[in-house]
């Protein structure tokens, strides 16, 4: 995958700037206002990985005016690349690897002074990088292009990283020639990297502007690479050479045929001396220009209508155009020997806000087949919607620039705000939960049947989607927003958008909140009856999680997800954790247990033992540490144990029952 890039004078990015791309994942998203250079980030890639022979890059007009001198454009991405697909006995290996070596190991004062700004970010987004992917797996290093003079072609270059005497030593030391005496420069080993990744990225860039006829027509070049498949070559394994060497004498022979009726004064030949012969190729080009021609993208309707693609609006096109990138990259037959990147502009373009759930929906789920997907969009719904991924945020003039792990995105926001002093924090949080909302209401109207859990944390939707992916629920969305503020806020807005609207309601929403220790009253009306919102609250003398409405004012005791856990599941994740070095839950080995199938009260603990696990909980990590735990249990038993309180959600959101 991409994990950065360098820019300095390109388009419209002046001077140099560090952007990063991902931090934890294949999906990233690019946000900001017009003009921020979204799209110039999407289009530097693929002048690096696409264009071959540049004579030119597209110069910043300030800096072009000033002179190239000093200010030399160029694209420096840097990437991260799984090792196992490349042999170790490749030189390529040998050069990554040692290139590689020095930029996982790079620190803030190997840099010159006027780098450090610039350095300190790609160590930063570094650190979390090391999370998730090993050193020792994974090679990351920068190669991209600059442009040294006005009439020079670009030539390989590292940008910062220029400057690190590390790489020119350590490929030196490699003895890839023969002879001790012959060695290979760090100049010669970027041009080999550069061919190399161009070789091996297949980076499918799908631009705003794009036209019908490139995506609409199989022997186009777009779907080619999409298919992963070269229409020329396949056509050129049904055609025997035998056979054209047959046709050929055929015609030849009636050529003769003709010259001797003509008593030899005459014949049929090419002014030229050389007299060329039909080929294969002429066979291929006149097959695809007689059989696929004529053939266009048709979309058929839900009755079998056809409707050519050219004729649908502009938003049915779009939406076309990422269904067949979706579908085709998904069964792409070189995927497994490229690494494939899907760079879309706007993919809600044209498409009213609440029609933009499903675009997004489509991307997240490339990242499932092994596909990075970067994108720019206007859509902020997603920010809430895709619970994993990246979203970089560009202002204007790219003063600021900064990753944001969607994750946990409330609390990015929250850190955002601080270094901004609220800047932007408004653009953000109030545009995605609008946008969010709008597309709440599509998808459960107008005969979508979508069902939704809205409830606050990231550990609440995974508990939750790992146990309901075993019950009998179509179109479920489990949905964390980061507080149960935000989850009242868009319970709210659902509701007074849909309240003179009822009849078209045909899906359904439930909205889930703990009590906290801190719980502060909400008053909620509920005039739809397949939207509700409820307060989980763990019931003593019932020994059950009950969903109580917001007018009740029982707050006692505080309820979390992990207190409404089932309770043998709950159990084996503290012993697990036990054995894997946790030494606080060492009681865990002789506790005895109780009747109730609830994790809040199914151990038979004192006080302390209670404390210790209370206080795992409060510790920065430990609840998705233990979340990741226990859902590994739950998959692995061959038990469905679906908590008693969610199975009733289940049988609301089909509506067996109400709450």
């Amino acid at each position: 995958m991409i994990v950065g890039l360098i820019l300095r004078n390109y388009k419209n990015f002046k001077n140099q700037h560090y952007i990063p791309i991902t931090l934890d994942g294949n999906s990233s998203w690019l946000i900001g206002d017009n003009g921020v250079g979204k799209s110039t980030i999407l289009q530097a890639i693929d002048t690096v990985l696409n264009q071959n022979d540049i004579k030119k890059l597209d110069i910043n007009n300030e800096a072009r005016a000033q002179g190239l001198e000093t200010r030399e454009p160029f694209i420096v991405p840097i990437f991260l690349l799984k090792k196992s697909i490349i042999r170790s006995s490749l030189n390529i290996y040998r050069i990554l690897e040692a290139v590689s070596n020095t930029t996982w190991q790079l620190e803030l004062d190997d840099f010159n002074p006027s780098q450090r700004t610039l350095a300190d970010k790609f160590i930063s987004q570094r650190k979390n990088l090391e999370k998730i992917y090993s050193e020792k797996e994974y090679f990351l290093f920068p190669i991209g292009i600059i442009k040294g003079g006005a009439n020079e072609s670009p030539t390989p270059y590292m940008s910062f990283f220029s400057s690190i005497d590390d790489y020119k030593n350590d490929i030196q030391e490699l003895n890839i020639f023969s002879t001790s005496s012959k060695r290979l420069s760090l100049a010669s080993s970027l041009y080999l990297m550069l061919d190399y990744v161009k070789e091996i990225y297949n980076y499918i860039y799908l631009p705003a502007e794009i036209t019908v006829n490139e995506y609409s027509k199989i022997e186009s070049d777009l779907l080619q690479k999409l298919l992963g498949e070269n229409l020329q070559q396949k056509i050129k394994r049904i055609i025997r050479q035998k056979d054209i060497t047959e046709i050929n004498r055929h015609l030849n022979n009636f050529i003769d045929e003709v010259s001797v009726k003509l008593d030899g004064n005459y014949q049929f030949k090419k002014p030229s001396q050389r007299q060329n012969s039909f080929t294969q190729r002429h066979m291929i080009s006149k097959i695809i220009e007689s059989y696929f021609s004529d053939k266009v993208l048709h979309y058929k309707d839900s009755i079998n209508r056809d409707t050519p693609v050219n004729n649908l609006s502009s938003g049915e096109k779009r939406k076309a155009l990422l269904d067949l990138a979706a579908g085709f990259l998904k069964s792409n037959p070189t995927k497994s020997q490229f690494i494939t990147i899907l760079a879309v502009d706007e993919p809600e373009l044209s498409l009213h806000a609440t029609a933009c759930l499903k675009q997004f929906e489509k991307l997240r789920n490339l990242g499932n087949h092994g596909i990075q997907t970067i994108c720019t969009t206007h859509w902020y719904g997603f920010l809430p919607i895709v619970g994993n991924g990246t979203a970089t945020y560009i202002s204007q003039q790219q003063s600021y620039i900064r990753a944001l792990c969607l994750d946990n995105y409330k609390d990015e926001l929250k850190v955002l705000a601080a270094e901004t002093q609220g800047a932007y924090i408004d653009l953000l949080e109030i545009k995605s939960t609008h946008d969010l909302v709008q597309s709440i209401v599509f998808s459960i109207t107008s005969k979508n049947n979508y069902k939704w859990i809205v409830c606050e944390g990231k550990t609440d939707r995974k508990y939750i989607s790992a146990h309901l992916q075993y019950e009998d629920v179509d179109n479920l969305v489990v949905l964390s927003v980061g507080g149960s503020p935000t989850v009242k806020k868009i319970y709210s807005l659902l509701t007074l958008a849909l309240e003179d609207r009822k009849a078209s309601v045909t899906g359904s929403a439930f909205f889930l909140i703990d009590t906290d220790q801190n719980f502060s009253n909400y008053t909620a009306s509920e005039p739809i009856d397949s939207i509700k919102i409820r307060r989980m609250l763990f019931k003593r003398e019932t020994s059950e999680i009950s969903l109580l409405k917001m007018s009740d004012d029982c707050v006692s005791p505080p309820t979390e997800i992990e207190h409404a856990l089932d309770n043998i599941f709950y159990h084996k994740t503290l012993k697990s954790l036990y054995e894997k070095g946790n030494s606080d839950f060492s009681f865990i080995q002789h506790v005895k247990t109780l009747r109730s199938n609830l994790s809040a009260e199914y151990l038979d603990i004192n006080i302390t033992q209670q404390n210790i696990i209370d206080k795992y909980f409060d510790d920065i990590g430990k609840k998705d540490e233990f979340c990741n735990e226990y859902i590994q249990i739950l998959h692995d038993s061959d038990e469905i144990r679906t908590p008693m309180w969610l199975s009733k959600i289940v049988n609301f959101l089909n509506g067996k029952c109400g709450v």
